[in-house]
């Protein structure tokens, strides 16, 4: 620099030992100390370079350079250091020299790794001037630039040494520069590099231990931060490098393609851990992660998939969605897939996307709701699984999507096993849980409104009647519905809340589960009296016979259970045990009267004993090879939830009296209705409650705060009765101010009131003298001027009931005057405004409709006589002429649409149209009642029971279900004849979806019923369901027109004919029924022939040559021609059918001679119509056969047999005992059946003087027009 003089080295002792001039080491040391801090005094630029010459050139000697002396080599490193320092920027050594110079520099970084060696200063020196001054970055330029450069990472990241934190900034700097100096970095140099974030992770050190940092991960971390434009360019060659050579390989075994998974996993991590640490590193390789999301690979995808779910999850500095926008695009539509694993590992990630993050729920919503209708089950079960991991109020809050619950709903019915198990657990735990969440109350209503339906969803299960489902719905009611609370009061809460979100076939399906409790408890306290009594070798009496009866009683029990081999086992081992203490738990369990505290604490002491794995091996039973005490203790536990009264105990009964206070309207509802069924099934829980309840009576008002809830005096006499019926001696008739009570309850309550009140008095010893007073108090009837005349009529019908010989010279009077002043007469003429169309019971005890409940009441009374005379029918002329006369007016109301007023009577005509609806319903039901005793059963007609068809197709909701409830529970309790069976079928046109699909579903299990099946109960009413189709008002008149008219007529009729053959004809009856359909041509239509007669006497006729029968014959050609199209589409065998039946007396009549039968065989059914039937029947009969209910329920049923076929079952015994199950749909219809607006009910106009024979009322519901040439849309179509 000019006008500066240069410095120059004032040190001028030699180095170098010669044999002239030997340097001791300690002098040696102190020249080299003395060099080199006069040396790191001197300034770049500053200094006369020639001064330096000469120490320039010693220090290189090999004397000193490979020098023993740690000390000598580190101050000359030190000074070679400064020497390069002022030399620059030109290197004053050759790259040989410069070679030599570096290794000892390296040598000397080495020594950095322990603080502890006495030249640490001089090392750090030499360190901190290379990265100041960059004279590292000469090592890039020579030939071993990559060795040097190798070398230099192996002693930096050499986790054996123990580099200072405080070193770590210079040693990251010096790498840095070094490796910025590189265009091609070596791999091994880049795998140290980003190895250390994969073998190290701070977050995995535990606090507050002082744990050093790892100096190799330090260093990476610096890298990448400080020098991240170079170490983009770098992380791209190493990714790029690595996915290339393991995407290219060939190896396409097992092992080879573990490594490429191996190693795809190893690099997605390194991005997750990258990503945290130095996010903006990440897009030198968002690229690659783009197009592994895209790629043909299946495992890249996948993987990718993975990364991308982990990196959402990751804390960052960056957003990733907003930052990555087309990765995260990209990721979602992996919903979408062609691989299933590929969807299956985008659900499994995001329960913790959910968790952490909050902006991309929306998405994440709509995605999960296609995963969980995904067309692989694997990809369902993984989303349910999702579901279940999820936190629940992270639910709430950010899975907001409804269609997510709704299919998660819908999962619980999956034809997989897996899935549908999984969804029903999940849905169970989320619902439990979410009672106690409070977001669905505030922020998520419409949520609420579907999750609330889940205890709907688990009770409506057991409609699929499988053995499997049963038991695993059993467990979720009382492990996450209905848990075995300790505290009575919650308990009952948790119950009231649960039910309170039932729909109706939910409360039946709970109902009847309470009510089987009553059964199964009842058969397991036998098996343990059986068992005891079996293992007293002091009782020696009746064993064989015990035996017996215990081996029946496992069967019944093991019948129930899912695996009936294990469930047997379980039952004989705990026989072989003979453990006192397991039997007397048991039977505290079952027992109707125990403490729910006591219950559960038996349940759980017995858990504990049959979960010892010592148990069977302490007690040498003979029968431990077959069951172990896990699967023991599970099987018993089932049956106790079963046998035992969790729901119905006697310590809830007290908490659901308690209605006052503050209960909601609600729960006082839902309290009322628990009670009400308990006192039907089980009333003795009450015994501790009838002081209450005679008190409420006594003081004939309703309990305290009855507008607020309390138990009305309806309720408790209703109640009263039901505990007093099944436990005698508990009423007091002694006591005249309880008798006065009652009294006056039968003279002045309300209908119900004094119908229960009559009830309590024929429990009395002096019933006859209780009656005979009230019947002087209310008779003569008077309509006019009695207010309370509808209970009094009722009065009177329970009177008929229970002591009918009261009334005997009355009950002519009382018929004649109900017939004459109440049937025949209106006290409520036409319809008025507003006016329901639907009058239920209930609303039957109110004084508004109390001349509706004068009618409905005479016609129970009628019925109730005509029981209590059934037996004298026979012998007695006026009672056999009453009851005619009864039946006959039962039908006649069915026939006319229930008017009995003749449309002339300006007076009383017409009867309201709500009225005339209950009225014909409740005929119909009566005649159902009638039908139970044989002896009246024979004065219902089977050619009167045609005329109920107008009930069965009814234009009213209400009367078509009530009577088709009535006739299914009576028919499938074999309580009426077989001749009522065909209207069941006349439901084929049912508008209501749920109504259709709860009918063919009780179609499908009665005939599956041994005891149907055993006696062909279905297919012989054939013949019955033929003559009533030809009989059918539409079908009847419908024949006698011509053209299109009488083909969609026909076309009506093949609806109702396929709709019973789709659920009763198969391989195993197709030649009976075919008999029976041909059979039909070999009789006369009896109640044809006979209208054919009287005809002719009447119009004086002659003798006509058409045969009445012929419409009977065209139907029954219409079923052979069924029949054969359903043969032709399943591939059935037609053999000839080996027996012969004869057609019912009471329908078909043989004829009187031979050239008569024989003209009967002539084709009835013209050829031309014929043929344009049997497109219609084909293609009906081919839609059927995939798409019907009753197909879907078979391929369920025939699925869920094989899902569990790994499970051993018992084979069936030929002596069942059969059970009852609800009558209700197992899953919703899924037919789309259009529906024509509901017609209002018009009065016959044409009732006048006709005979009531002769009224044959068309059902006044639209139907849907038919089209004979073509099939309809629906799924399931019979028009």
């Amino acid at each position: 620099m000019a006008g500066t003089s240069m410095a120059k080295l004032k040190t001028q002792k030699p180095i170098i030992s010669t044999s002239e001039n030997l340097i001791p080491m300690d002098e040696l040391l102190a020249r080299l100390g003395s060099l080199h801090e006069e040396l790191s005094l001197l300034v770049q630029g500053q200094v006369d370079l020639e001064s330096l010459e000469a120490y320039r050139v010693d220090l290189l000697d090999r004397k000193l350079l490979k020098h023993k002396d740690k000390g000598v080599k580190a101050f000359v490193a030190c000074c070679l250091s400064d020497i390069l320092r002022l030399y620059a920027p030109d290197a004053p050594y050759t790259d040989v020299q410069l070679t030599d110079i570096f290794k000892l520099f390296l040598a000397q970084f080495e020594q950095l790794g322990d603080p502890e060696n006495g030249y640490y200063i001089q090392q750090k020196y030499l360190i901190t001037r290379l990265l100041e001054y960059r004279s590292i970055v000469l090592l890039t330029d020579l030939p071993s630039a990559p060795k040097f450069l190798e070398r230099l990472f192996q002693i930096f990241y050499d986790d054996s040494k123990n580099f200072e934190p405080r070193m770590f900034k210079v040693i990251g700097g010096i790498l840095g520069e070094v490796i910025s100096e590189f265009e091609n970095v070596p791999m091994d140099v880049l795998r140290s590099i980003f190895n250390k974030f994969l073998t190290y992770n701070p977050e995995d050190i535990p606090k507050g231990l002082g744990v050093v940092s790892n100096c190799g991960y330090e260093i990476s971390l610096i890298l990448c931060d400080a020098y991240s434009t170079r170490m983009s360019r770098h992380l791209t060659k190493y990714y790029s490098e690595i996915l290339y050579n393991i995407t290219n390989e060939d190896d396409h075994t097992f092992e080879g393609r573990s490594n490429v998974q191996r190693v795809i996993t190893k690099l997605h991590r390194l991005i997750c851990r990258l990503w945290r640490s130095v996010p903006d590193l990440i897009s030198s390789v968002i690229g690659f992660i783009y197009h592994e999301l895209l790629s043909d690979n299946e495992l890249l995808r996948k993987q990718s998939t993975k990364l991308v779910g982990e990196l959402l999850t990751i804390d960052s500095d960056l957003n990733f969605v907003t930052t990555h926008q087309d990765i995260y695009n990209a990721w979602l539509s992996k919903i979408a897939d062609i691989s299933g694993e590929v969807r299956q590992q985008w659900a499994e990630g995001i329960p913790l996307v959910l968790e952490i993050r909050d902006d991309v729920s929306q998405e994440v919503s709509k995605g999960l709701a296609k995963t969980l209708i995904d067309s692989d089950h694997r990809v369902r079960k993984r989303s349910v699984l999702t579901i279940k991991e999820i936190n629940v109020s992270t639910m709430w809050k950010k899975i907001t999507d409804k269609s997510v619950y709704s299919c998660l709903l819908q999962l619980t019915r999956e034809k997989n096993r897996e899935v549908r198990e999984l969804s029903i657990v999940t849905v169970a735990n989320f619902y439990s849980e979410s009672l106690d969440c409070q977001y669905h109350i505030t922020q998520n209503k419409e949520l609420w409104e579907i999750v609330k339906t889940i205890p709907s969803v688990v009770f409506n299960l057991y409609y699929i009647n499988d053995l499997n489902i049963n038991e695993q719905v059993d467990g979720i009611i009382f492990e996450n519905l209905l848990p075995i609370e300790a505290d009575d009061k919650q308990r009952v809460e948790r119950l009231l809340i649960v039910i309170s979100h039932f729909d109706k076939k939910a409360f039946s399906s709970f109902f009847a589960f309470n009510k089987r409790q009553l059964q199964i408890s009842k058969a397991l306290s036998k098996f343990i009296e059986f068992s005891e009594h079996l293992n007293d070798s002091d009782n020696l009496d009746n064993k064989k016979e015990t035996q017996i009866k215990l081996q029946k009683t496992i069967d019944w029990l093991a019948s129930g259970m899912a695996d009936q081999l294990k469930a047997t086992a379980a039952l004989e081992v705990l026989k072989e045990l003979n453990d006192r203490r397991i039997f007397h738990l048991i039977k505290i369990c079952v027992g109707n009267d125990v403490s729910f505290a006591t219950l559960r604490n038996c349940i759980k002491e017995l858990a504990n004993k049959l979960q010892d794995p010592a148990i069977l091996r302490k007690n040498d039973a003979r029968a431990s090879s077959t069951i172990v005490p896990r699967d023991l203790a599970r099987q018993v536990k089932i049956l106790l939830y079963r046998a035992s009264p969790l729901n119905y105990n006697i310590s809830n009964i007290p908490i659901l009296l308690d209605t006052g206070g503050q209960t909601s309207s609600q729960e006082v509802g839902l309290k009322r209705k628990l009670l009400d069924h308990i006192s039907t099934v089980n009333p003795t829980l009450f015994k501790d409650q009838v002081r209450t309840l005679k008190y409420m009576i006594t003081q004939g008002q309703d309990m305290p705060d009855a507008e607020q809830g309390a138990l009305t005096l309806n309720e408790a006499l209703k109640t009263l009765y039901k505990i007093c019926k099944s436990m005698k001696g508990q009423l007091d008739f002694e006591n005249t101010l309880f008798v006065t009570k009652l009294k006056d309850f039968v003279l002045e309550g309300e209908p119900v009131m004094a119908k229960y009140a009559v009830k309590l008095f024929a429990l009395s010893p002096n019933l006859e003298q209780h009656l005979n007073s009230i019947k002087e108090c209310i008779l003569p009837l008077n309509l006019k001027n009695d207010k309370n005349i509808a209970s009094h009529i009722l009065v009177l019908s329970e009177i008929f009931r229970f002591c009918p010989r009261i009334l005997n010279e009355d009950s002519t009077d009382i018929v004649s005057y109900l017939i004459k002043e109440v049937l025949l007469t209106n006290q409520v003429v036409g319809d008025r405004e507003n006016e329901p169309e639907w009058i239920n019971d209930t609303s039957l005890n109110k004084n508004e409709y109390a001349a509706l409940s004068c009618k409905v009441f005479s016609l129970k009374l009628f019925s109730v006589k005509l029981k209590s005379i059934a037996s004298e029918i026979k012998g007695d002329e006026l009672a056999k002429a009453f009851t005619e006369k009864t039946v006959k007016l039962f039908f006649y109301l069915i026939a006319s649409g229930g008017e009995l007023i003749s449309e002339y009577n300006e007076k009383f005509y017409p009867t309201p149209s709500n009225f005339q609806t209950k009225l014909r319903c409740y005929a119909g039901l009566q005649i159902l009642k009638l039908a139970h005793i044989p002896n009246l059963s024979d004065f219902v007609k089977s050619q009167d029971i045609i005329k109920m068809i107008n009930l069965v197709e009814d234009e009213s909701l209400p009367v078509r279900k009530s009577f088709l409830d009535q006739l299914k529970n009576d028919l499938a309790g074999e309580l009426i004849s077989i001749k009522f069976l065909p209207l069941i079928f006349f439901t084929a046109y049912e508008p209501d979806a749920e109504l259709k699909s709860t009918t063919k579903t009780w179609i499908n299990y009665t005939f599956s019923r041994e005891s149907f099946k055993k006696d062909t109960f279905f297919e012989r009413a054939l013949p019955r369901l033929i003559h009533a189709i030809s009989h059918h008002p539409d079908v009847e008149e419908g024949l006698d027109l011509e053209g299109d008219a009488s083909l969609n007529v026909l076309t009506s009729a093949i609806g109702y004919l396929l709709f019973y053959f789709d659920s009763i004809a198969a391989q195993e009856n197709f030649s009976l029924l075919y008999y029976l359909s041909e059979r039909v041509k070999n009789y006369q239509d009896r109640t044809a022939v006979e209208e054919f007669q009287e005809n002719e006497v009447r119009n004086n006729a002659r003798k006509q040559k058409v045969n009445p029968s012929g419409k009977l014959y065209i139907i029954g050609e219409i079923s052979q021609m069924i029949l054969l199209a359903l043969k032709e589409k399943k591939g059935w065998q037609h053999s000839p059918y080996p027996g012969k039946l004869n057609l019912p007396g009471d329908l078909f009549m043989p004829y009187s001679n031979v050239q008569e039968a024989q003209a009967s065989f002539k084709t009835y059914l013209p050829d031309i119509i014929a043929d344009k039937l049997s497109g219609n029947i084909r293609s009906k009969v081919g839609r059927i056969s995939h798409t019907s209910q009753t197909q879907r329920q078979k391929a369920q049923k025939r699925m869920l047999a094989h899902e569990y076929d790994d499970r051993p079952n018992l084979k069936r015994k030929k002596a069942k005992v059969t059970r009852k199950k609800v009558e209700e749909s197992e899953d919703d219809s899924q037919e789309d059946l259009s529906v024509a607006d509901d017609v209002s009910y018009q009065p016959s106009q044409k009732v006048r003087n006709k005979e009531e024979s002769n009224i044959s009322r068309r059902s006044g519901r639209a139907k849907k027009d038919v089209d004979y040439k073509d099939a309809s849309e629906s799924d399931e179509d019979y028009s």
